[in-house]
């Protein structure tokens, strides 16, 4: 029996655990189909030297704290197949709260072969090759936890933190499963764990809602107001049933006709993005001389994000064989969306997944062009009438309503006529986690060969301080500095997953603004889709 659990992926837990481990149960939006399949990988870099036993301690220190150690729990299966975290009382050598691992490579790290080969900042708009097995090495040491499955039948933490040590940097790796949390649960991390770095543990924030759901609080609450509530307007074009066979069938071939997808990074410099910005705007502007009915005065507001979801909707778009709709769906926090999770904003951070799904629907002549603003106007449309706190709310009634096995936030939908044929395009924006400036790791930095303190301006007082000793010892060294960011804070990210499927393509992952104001973005798409993107920007700029 246990042979054939194992190979269908559903070997017993060998537990090593005892009854004294405090049991925490995964929230609603944390345990779904969707994210049980996922084992985040996330690699920080950094152009310092950093003590990568300070940055173990610190972090180990965090997960003691209050229900901060929900994160250094193991997970288990409950009595009814649901996940539950198992935290060890207390953390011991043999039982940690976090996977610990630090390799040192004696060399630069441009002179490491695959190191080297890692995206950085270009002086233009550039795309860079980020394979997801070249990220391997530097993410998780071998062995580490691949499946929901490796976490289930060792004793083994959620979070794994594998540091490599250059000469003149620094990787930090992490990896945990997705039913762990969401972007901006890495950007309370980030910034929690550098408070303790840096020996302000009176001020980590609480972890909120650990042992209670505050989504599904929202939810009953919202039931109790029945006048509060509204139907969920984007349920009514949700595929089921044989529209969905038939829109698997069509993903199904499209994987099996075109079967190649390449991860790369996209840098684009601030005044690429400002003028993708410019000519989005100068669309509307125009278009705006010819609406004289609407009664619109100025100009229709569109954020960066609407801007750059458009132009990868259009490279998508005019990539394709034949002309086909395009369904772009996008990840809504419901933190900042829902009165009852905004109003505990200051008091506390929620450790859990709180996204649910949005989608915009874009017909093939649109999501062509080749005017960008269009497109981004319609994406900001959509985006406004599903991020309502009532459809946020609705959404979250439905999914409560159905069985476990169906209540995935991640659903497809789309207009009848046309969702069947539609290419489904994740897109996942994470500029409002602001991760480039979450972290402050300035307490550990041990060798800082190229900063001079006018190189990167003004810095809190406690980065200041904190790094002074490193700075002032280099300063001297180093003629001429090309830094550009602080001492401690990081200079490029690259997020994955320690198994990326056939399935995952047409994605984008908006990581966000670095120090200078430049914008990232990791794309899993075609040859021919890089091909227009490639053409695009050589067009442009």
């Amino acid at each position: 029996m246990n042979t054939l659990s194992r190979w269908l992926g559903t070997s017993p837990v060998d537990n090593h655990g005892d009854d004294t481990d405090d049991v925490y149960t995964l929230h609603m939006l944390d345990d779904t189909k969707t994210l049980r399949g996922i084992v985040v990988t996330w690699v920080l870099r950094f152009n310092d030297v950093l003590d990568a036993d300070k940055l173990h301690t610190s972090l180990s220190r965090l997960l003691e704290m209050g229900d901060w150690r929900k994160l250094g729990g193991r997970l288990r299966l409950g009595m009814q197949g649901e996940l539950e975290i198992h935290v060890p009382q207390p953390f011991t050598a043999a039982r940690p709260a976090v996977s610990y691992s630090h390799q040192v490579l004696d060399v630069a790290i441009e002179d490491d072969p695959l190191a080297s080969k890692l995206p950085k900042a270009t002086k233009g708009p550039s795309i860079q090759a980020c394979p997801s097995e070249g990220l391997r090495p530097f993410a998780a040491p071998d062995g580490a936890p691949e499946t929901l499955n490796d976490f289930l039948s060792r004793d083994v933490p959620q979070l794994s933190l594998h540091i490599t040590s250059f000469n003149d940097a620094t990787l930090v790796g992490l990896s945990w499963p997705h039913t762990l949390m969401d972007v901006m649960g890495q950007q309370a991390l980030l910034h929690a764990w550098s408070l303790v770095l840096a020996g302000r543990e009176q001020e980590v924030p609480p972890v909120l809602g650990a042992r209670e759901d505050a989504i599904s609080a929202a939810v009953d609450s919202s039931l109790e107001k029945k006048e509060e509530n509204e139907p969920f307007r984007l349920g009514q074009l949700r595929l089921a049933g044989f529209s969905m066979l038939r829109f698997g069938l069509r993903f199904a071939w499209d994987m099996v006709w075109d079967p190649v997808v390449e991860t790369r990074t996209i840098f684009l410099p601030q005044r690429a993005l400002a003028e993708l910005q410019r000519l989005a705007r100068d669309d509307l502007s125009k278009a705006s001389h010819h609406d004289q009915e609407s009664g619109q005065i100025g100009v229709p507001f569109i954020s960066e994000g609407d801007v750059l979801t458009a132009w990868a909707a259009r490279a998508v778009a005019s990539s394709l064989p034949h002309p086909r709709p395009i369904t772009v769906l996008h990840a809504v926090n419901a933190r900042f969306r829902l009165p009852s999770l905004m109003a505990q904003a200051n008091s506390g951070v929620f450790m859990q997944n709180m996204a649910v799904a949005a989608c915009t629907f874009l017909p093939y002549q649109v999501a062509r062009g080749p005017a960008l603003g269009p497109i981004a106007l319609e994406n900001r449309r959509h985006l406004a009438e599903q991020s309502t706190a009532g459809q946020i709310l609705a959404c979250l009634r439905e999914l409560q309503s159905l069985p476990k096995t169906e209540s995935d936030p991640s659903m497809v939908c789309g207009a009848k006529e046309e969702a069947n044929a539609a290419v489904l395009m994740p897109v996942t924006n994470w500029t409002r986690a602001d991760i480039f400036k979450s972290v402050d790791f300035a307490p550990a930095v041990v060798t800082n060969m190229r900063v001079r303190p006018s190189d990167f301006g003004s810095l809190s007082s406690s980065s200041s301080s904190s790094s002074s000793s490193s700075s002032s010892s280099s300063s001297s060294s180093s003629p001429k500095s090309t830094r550009t960011n602080p001492p401690g804070s990081i200079v490029s990210h690259y997020a994955g997953s320690m198994r990326q499927g056939p399935q995952v393509r047409n994605v984008f992952v908006l990581q966000g603004k670095d120090h200078q104001g430049n914008f990232w973005i990791t794309g899993i798409l075609s040859p021919r889709t890089w091909v227009k993107i490639e053409e695009d920007l050589g067009r442009l700029f």
